[in-house]
């Protein structure tokens, strides 16, 4: 099952893979939850993620500019090594990992 499971505030829970194939659904569900937050931060756990690929990080990325174009900061918590390799590789710990 894909989920973007809000947890109120900013804060929201990714409960499924993040790759190329659950990235639709994932956007999707994000265009229903996200416009109406208030806080000055979104922020996702991507702690129960067990399979990411680059089509998720595209996800990522997209929701990082969303929150930017908004003036919200974007954050990222309990990545995996693979994920974090990926955003290293691709040189984007700044936009997912400053505060």
């Amino acid at each position: 099952m894909v989920e973007l499971q809000s947890l109120g505030n900013g804060n929201f829970r990714i409960g499924s893979d993040l790759t190329i194939s659950t990235a639709p659904e994932l956007w999707a569900q994000s265009r229903k939850i996200f416009p109406p937050i208030e806080a000055e931060a979104i922020s996702i756990d991507v702690s129960n993620v067990v399979q990411v690929d680059s089509g998720g990080l595209a996800l990522l990325v997209a929701w990082a500019r969303w929150a930017n174009f908004r003036n919200k900061q974007f954050h990222l918590h309990g990545s995996s090594d693979k994920l974090t390799v990926l955003i290293e590789n691709n040189q984007l710990e700044k936009l997912f990992y400053s505060s």
